[in-house]
Formats: C-alpha cells, structure tokens, sequence
C-alpha cells in the first residue's frame, strides 16, 4: 500500500514499529533483502535527502541473517 503521509503510515503500523533511515547504502541493503520501505519522503532536516521508514521488525530478521551469515576477516 502507498500511504500519502508518515501519519498514515504510523496509524497502520504504530509510530513505534516504524524506524527511520537515511543513510542510502543502508537503505539498499536492506531493500537487496526483500525489505521494502513502508514509507519514503525528503529528509526535513537534510535537504536533498531521503528518509525510508522500514517496519522495526522486519528489519531485525533481515539484521540477525547478516549476522549469522557475514564475512569474517
């Protein structure tokens, strides 16, 4: 679902289970997983920027498989 506004966004999911990130390489790690943003809009505090808002538990199982699974040096 396309939500219009981050308040649309924290009704359906909870403000609480949505993080935000604005770090790109982090955001196309995450994407690259199958974790789709649930909402995406310019930064407010960085102009030019974006910010992706991923469901917080979601973005923990991808987390824990890169863990388990990362190289060691």
């Amino acid at each position: 679902m396309k939500f219009l506004t981050l308040e649309e966004a924290k009704n359906c999911y909870g403000a609480e289970n949505l993080i935000p990130i604005s770090l790109l390489k982090q955001i196309l790690f995450y994407v690259k997983q199958g974790c789709q943003p649930k909402f995406v809009w310019e930064s407010e505090k960085e102009e030019g920027h974006i910010v992706a808002w991923f469901h917080k538990e979601e973005t923990k199982i991808i987390y824990r498989r890169w863990i388990g699974n990362r190289p060691v040096k």
